[in-house]
């Protein structure tokens, strides 16, 4: 349960071998590429230069290509399954089968044809229902549209808009011209549509007339025949392409049982992109390319084997301390640690040669959560429900870790819910309350306390879990500073606030406490000003003048404020655990007023709410206690996580024998 030891790579090969040893690597799954540090000035470095990225331009395309043709698929042909559902499993010469990788390219290809062919039908049925659309007004009238009049007589289409005066407009024409006839059309949401047919002399005097309603004259050329026959006509042709279009969707939809294929073949071109990506950081001459990167120590006798069969010059080393930036950093823990890596990730890596703080911070992450939840039944319903997640999604990556971490926190909450003596709240005491089997009943066995009435208490020992925490993380600091060196810094700093914050207790009880000898007090100021000398000390040695004296009162005053202030963060244990014990209750006690039906009903809906809202409540508040109070003691951030060139997948899952 530590931070990994590296090992640095550095290796030089035939170019034709890049490939072959590329792909290698990758199923090996250990070694993480980087890019070289180029001495330019270095005459040796000229000849090299980076790869051609021609090919994860490619990787990238047929990528797409992939996953476009499985979300058209999934469109036409959703996958049963559900939330529960596990991924398939398959080997991994199955994953880099290359006639397979082949055939679901050639899917792909096949569905975005019939895609692209459904789009171009949807265009056309788009462009189609426009001009239906354009002809519905005109349906009425039983006219050629492509009536355009003669010499002696003019036939106008056209519109005004629908908040003018129609009856209005047809007066006004009727009085400039008796030469005139106006035949009402349809209505749109914006338009009236009308006919006018005038003698020739008078279109002019007509037009005019119209002008004020708004009048435009419409262009009705390309059609032929009546508006009710273009109509007829459109009507089949859109026909025609929905039953086109419904057939590219039925054929689509038959290459449903090759989903598992082109989920394959997706996953296989994003093993692709990654080695592509990785060839990027690579150095290549006309014969030869060269490759720096890192793996784990223990996996350098696994390695040596493999690289046997490529004809290669390469050496592996350890770091140098200037190279520590740059080793990136992979945890090792186990089964009950491991899970917390996804906090730690999410907080920022250890720095290389410091500590691994999953270990360290799991029994307090695990421990604060179940206290602020605090509840037999809550911690049941996580417990049970992670563990059926994992055992029937078998997930992996971050929402495994989750899970797991989920699972352990739903025990700890049932093992202090044991204590209080809490289930969804006080729900089996006005459970039996209303069904009148024990009035008097509270809880199967006497709870070790309650949060409502034993509030001092709880109060107390949140403070003392955050003493506990606190001071280790002192503790850790300590070490590592002995580890590293540090002696001077460790005594004068963590050990010396010991013996203040001790000495500070033992003075008080001592003193304050009747019943307990006085020379535990005066032990307790010995040992107070001890610390202060400790202090002052290293206050003066790190500052090498009478500074050092200004510099003992400004630490004295943020260690104090520092400490006393970190110490009463920990009441956040106090404040979720009462939060969700009283919200709880309150549900429980507002259901019960109404018969036992309704006691049922509000109490399952509030408690769920409660539920809901206590994990949110629990993770936020443990993690910003791991996070500021406890890390802030002694961890040291800044490294890089971890990413070899591995086989990373997302719609399968490999099952591999050990290389």
């Amino acid at each position: 349960m530590a931070i990994v030891k590296m090992k640095r790579l550095r290796l030089i090969a035939l170019k034709p071998d890049r490939e072959k040893l590329l792909r290698t690597l990758q199923r090996f799954g250990c070694v993480q590429l980087q890019e070289p540090a180029v001495d330019e000035t270095d005459p040796a470095w000229e000849a090299l230069a980076r790869p051609d990225g021609a090919g994860l331009s490619t990787a990238r395309e047929q990528h797409a290509l992939l996953q476009g043709a499985l979300e058209t698929l999934n469109r036409y042909a959703p996958a049963k399954g559900g939330l529960f559902t596990p991924l398939p499993e398959v080997s991994e010469q199955q994953l880099f089968d290359d006639s397979a990788y082949f055939a679901g390219q050639q899917l792909a290809s096949e569905i975005a044809e019939e895609e692209k062919r459904i789009a171009q039908c949807q265009a056309e049925r788009s462009r189609l229902q426009a001009q239906r659309t354009s002809l519905e007004p005109w349906s009425q009238l039983d006219i050629p549209l492509e009536q355009e009049g003669d010499a002696c007589i003019s036939v106008l289409f056209g519109a005004i808009p629908v908040r003018a005066d129609f009856n209005a407009m047809v007066g006004a024409v009727a009085d400039a011209t008796e030469l005139a006839q106006i035949f009402p059309a349809g209505t749109d949401r914006d338009l009236k549509y009308f006919l006018v047919i005038c003698h020739v002399s008078a279109e002019r005097e007509c037009t005019e007339a119209m002008r004020p309603f708004g009048f435009s004259r419409l262009n009705l050329r390309g059609w032929t025949g009546t508006a009710e026959d273009n109509i007829r006509a459109l009507d089949d042709r859109l026909a025609h392409l929905d039953a086109e279009i419904d057939l590219i969707g039925r054929r689509i939809a038959e290459c449903a049982d090759k989903r598992l294929d082109l989920k394959l073949a997706v996953d296989r071109a994003q093993q692709e992109i990654l080695r592509e990506e990785n060839k990027g950081r690579l150095m290549d001459s006309n014969e030869a390319f060269f490759l720096d990167g890192w793996l784990p120590a223990d996996d350098v006798p696994r390695l040596e084997p493999l690289l046997a069969d490529f004809f290669c010059a390469y050496e592996i080393t350890e770091p140098t301390e200037a190279e520590y930036p740059d080793v990136p950093i992979k945890l090792k823990n186990n089964k009950l640690t491991a899970p917390f890596r996804v906090i730690t990730e999410m907080y920022s890596m250890p720095a290389y040669d410091t500590v691994d703080p999953n270990p360290l911070m799991a029994p307090f992450f695990i421990i604060f959560f179940g206290f602020m939840m605090g509840d037999i039944g809550y911690g049941i319903v996580m417990a049970l429900g992670t563990l059926f997640y994992l055992k029937k999604v078998r997930p992996k990556g971050t929402i495994r870790d989750m899970m797991s971490m989920f699972f352990m926190c739903g025990i700890s909450s049932i093992f202090w819910g044991c204590l209080m003596g809490s289930f969804f709240g006080d729900f089996l005491s006005k459970l039996f309350d209303i069904t009148g089997i024990n009035h008097d009943f509270v809880w199967f066995w006497p709870p070790l306390f309650t949060p409502i009435n034993d509030i001092i208490l709880v109060m107390v020992g949140s403070i003392c879990m955050g003493v506990v925490q606190v001071f280790t993380g002192m503790a850790i600091s300590v070490e590592e500073k002995f580890r590293h060196g540090q002696a001077m810094d460790a005594i004068s700093q963590e050990i010396a606030w010991y013996c203040i914050l001790l000495g500070a207790v033992l003075a008080i009880v001592g003193n304050a406490i009747v019943g307990v000898p006085a020379i535990l007090g005066t032990l307790g100021i010995i040992v107070m000003v001890v610390g202060f000398v400790l202090l002052l000390v290293g206050n003066l040695l790190r500052a090498k003048s009478i500074a050092g004296v200004v510099n003992f009162f400004g630490d004295i005053y943020n260690g104090i404020s520092g400490y006393f202030s970190d110490i009463l963060s920990y009441l956040r244990l106090m404040a979720l655990l009462m939060a969700g014990n009283i919200i709880a209750s309150v549900f429980n006690t507002l259901g019960s007023v109404f018969g036992l039906v309704p006691f049922l009903i509000v109490a399952f809906i509030g408690n769920a709410l409660c539920l809901v809202l206590n994990l949110l409540g629990c993770y936020v508040h443990t993690l910003r206690l791991q996070c500021l109070e406890f890390f802030g003691r002694f961890y040291q951030d800044g490294g890089k996580l971890y990413r070899p060139l591995a086989v990373e997948t997302k719609y399968v899952n490999i099952s591999r024998e050990e290389n």
